[in-house]
Order: structure tokens, then sequence, then C-alpha cells
């Protein structure tokens, strides 16, 4: 079979070597450059402890206090829109803690084999900087981390196979000597792991390429037609047939859905990271900030600062208050590593993570539309959920049976 799957970011991408993999005939279409969208501002996390829902019981509350706030962590805009106005209705249903609970172990189940899966990437030669040391969570006050033992308070019982350790702040110096005298308390989780984003990416268009599929760079799929049980796409230089279309365009997966008369409530949200050089030692783990909501990741040449969640967001541009205030958010947490002098606040980036009401993504086949598929919606879980969301695609593609693992990110009834 024939399948194209239009989107190259981390879902895109992995669907395609997954696909391939399953002896498909697999065409890439990406209207920018593999690694340069969304998918490569992020922090790079794979994060088992950290999937749950961002609609979760008190969060529309706490956005909106911070509608207005412009160095907010979560900031919730209000907006005179129709379709906004739906949107966060929907959200502030899914925050309930019945549905909240449902969305925890359905993502507890979708990422039953994610490490797995990471590992798989590597033994099939897709080269990649990957780090496997935890997360250390760094608070300046004992009730800053009380989320994160809420939530871990949750997950066990669930089945949850990662591990919490909570260490004082004297501990979690000598755990990581980049860790400041400000911090007070802090929590090392052992599962979870951190990538470059942009090394993956880069690593999955060269194996793939070599596997055979066609990756086609700088090609925007302007429209979908269906022709008979086949699809035709048709991109500025020409137009082709194939007999599958897996759609992975993140927040602008619209814009080939509604001619065909289908509307997603995925919306953008918009994030901010910039990647930053320093003097002294370098974090060994991956950082969350608590207070701030910050993440940071250790890379071989730098270090990322990545956060914020800004909804609804339309473009990615990007305020140098919004960067300068990243940076200026860290020191007071680290010591050991510090920040150069001179940092480049331009080179900050932002893009939009595509927000959907429930928090869970669109992972299956579009109702009514057949050969048609959809693997887009996940938030600020992109990274730590492709692998899943490429075999679960590939399986319902190749066998069309939509695996148990699935079912609670179908569009059916979500819509």
């Amino acid at each position: 079979m024939t399948v194209a799957v239009i989107g190259g970011g981390v879902v895109g991408m992995n669907a395609a070597w997954s696909l391939r993999r399953r002896g498909e005939d697999v065409t890439v279409i990406e209207r920018g450059s593999i690694g340069q969208s969304a998918s490569g501002v992020n922090a790079g996390w794979i994060t088992p402890s950290l999937s749950t829902p961002l609609a979760s019981p008190g969060v529309v509350g706490l956005g909106l206090k911070h509608a207005f706030d412009p160095n907010g962590a979560l900031s919730i805009r209000p907006r005179l829109d129709t379709d906004w106005i739906r949107w966060l209705w929907k959200f502030a249903r899914a925050s309930r803690p019945s549905a909240y609970e449902s969305g925890v172990r359905a993502l507890l189940q979708l990422n039953s084999h994610t490490l797995e899966l990471f590992d798989e990437l590597r033994d099939d030669r897709v080269d990649f900087e990957m780090h496997s040391a935890g997360l250390l969570a760094l608070a300046q006050s004992s009730d800053g981390l009380e989320w994160f033992t809420q939530l871990f308070d949750q997950l066990l019982p669930m089945g949850f196979p990662g591990s919490i350790e909570y260490l004082s702040g004297d501990e979690a110096r000598r755990r990581d000597a980049a860790v400041g005298p400000g911090v007070q308390v802090a929590a090392h989780t052992s599962i979870d792991r951190h990538v470059n984003p942009e090394s993956l990416l880069r690593g999955l268009l060269e194996r793939v390429t070599d596997m055979g599929v066609t990756v086609l760079q700088h090609t925007a799929a302007e429209a979908l037609t269906p022709i008979g049980a086949r699809w035709s796409i048709r991109t500025p230089d020409h137009s082709f047939d194939v007999d599958h279309v897996v759609i992975a365009l993140g927040a602008a997966t619209n814009a080939l859905l509604t001619p065909l008369g289908i509307q997603l409530p995925i919306i953008g949200a918009k994030g901010y990271s910039i990647d930053v050089r320093g003097a002294g030692a370098s974090p060994r783990h991956a950082l969350y900030l608590m207070e701030p909501k910050l993440g940071l990741s250790p890379y071989h040449d730098a270090i990322r600062i990545a956060g914020a969640f800004e909804l609804p967001a339309r473009d990615e541009r990007v305020p140098e208050r919004r960067i300068r205030r990243l940076v200026d958010q860290v020191h007071p947490y680290l010591a050991g590593w510090t920040p150069e002098a001179d940092v480049g606040i331009r080179a900050g980036r932002a893009g939009l993570r595509p927000a959907t009401p429930d928090s869970l993504p669109f992972i299956g086949p579009v109702p009514g539309h057949r050969g048609l598929y959809i693997a887009a919606g996940h938030g600020m879980l992109g990274v730590t959920l492709a692998p899943a969301t490429a075999e679960g695609i590939a399986e319902m593609v190749t066998t069309r049976r939509i695996p148990e693992s699935m079912l609670p990110f179908q569009l059916a009834g979500r819509i």
C-alpha cells in the first residue's frame, strides 16, 4: 500500500518509521524543513511521569487568574470567538475529576511501552542524543512540590511502573552539583528521559530515507481529494494518488480537514524556548523548576530552557521580554552552572503546541473518510507520545483494526 504522511514533525516522522517497518510504501510531505517546526522547539522530554491531561480540576480558574500576566506559565486568554468559547467550555467539562482520571488512565496505557520504543529506535540505528538520568523537580519551599506529590499519589495505584524519591535541598545538591542554595526540596523520578528533539528528527530523517521512505521537504500539501477508494494530494508542483493518508500537522491540522467538512477542536498553544551556553558544571538531570513551571534540558552543547502555555495562539512571534524572563527565572535554582552573561535573547523561539479540550490527542481513522487518519493534538506530550502514536497508526493502517490502547483517542464522540 502507498501511504502519505503529511507533516514531518516528531509524530509524522515516527509514523513514517513505523509504517515503513511494516513494509508500506511511505512518502512524507513537510511544508518546511524537518526539525524546524514546533517539534524542534520543545524541551525534548520523555516523561511518562508527567503524562497527565492539562485539563484537570482547578486549571481553568488558574489559567484565567493569570490571563493577563505576560509572564504566566499558563495563560488562558479571554476572547469573543464562538469556536474558542466552545473549546473552553469543553475544556472545563474535561477538567472534572472523573474525566481527568479517565484521561490519566488512557495516557498511562498509551505510554506503557514508550521507553521500549525509544530503545527500539536506537537499536534500529536511529542516531540521536538521549539522556537517561531521570527528572529532578526543584522547589524553593515544601509547598512547591505539592502538585508533584499529588500526581504520584494518583499514578501509583493505577499501576504506574515508575518511582519517585523525595530529597532535601542538600541531598539534591549532592545529587546534582548545578542545584543552587535556594532549592529547599526536590523529587527525583528515575523513569524519565530527555532527548535533543532536533537530533531525534535528524536521526529519523536519515534512517527512514535509508529505509526507502521518500521525504519531500519545503513542499506544502495544499488539498486532499477523495478519488474512489484512494486520495489525491495536491502540492505546488504536482498531484499524486495514495491509498492512505496520515495527517500529522499538529496545530495546522484543520487546514486540510476543513475543506472536507471536518473541524477538529485543536487550537494552538504557544510555548517558548531558548538554548543557552554557560560556565560551570552543567546539570546532570533534566530539571523541572516547580514555581515558574520551567523545564531545563542539558544537551551536549547547551542547556535548553523551555516553558509557558498560552491559549489560544495563532502565530509564533517571540516577545523578547518572554525569553528574558525565562532566563531570569532560572538563576535562583542553579549554582554550579550559570548562563553566559550576554545571552542572545533574540535566539529564543516559539512553537504552537496542538491542544485539544480533553488534552488527549486524536489518533485514528476519520469517520466517513476511508483511508484518512489523524495523528495530532498531543499538546506538551509530543515527544513522549510520538512512538506509541506511530505504532498505533501503523497497526490501524495495515490491519484496519483499532487496538484497545487507541480507543480513548478516536475521533468519534469527541468532535
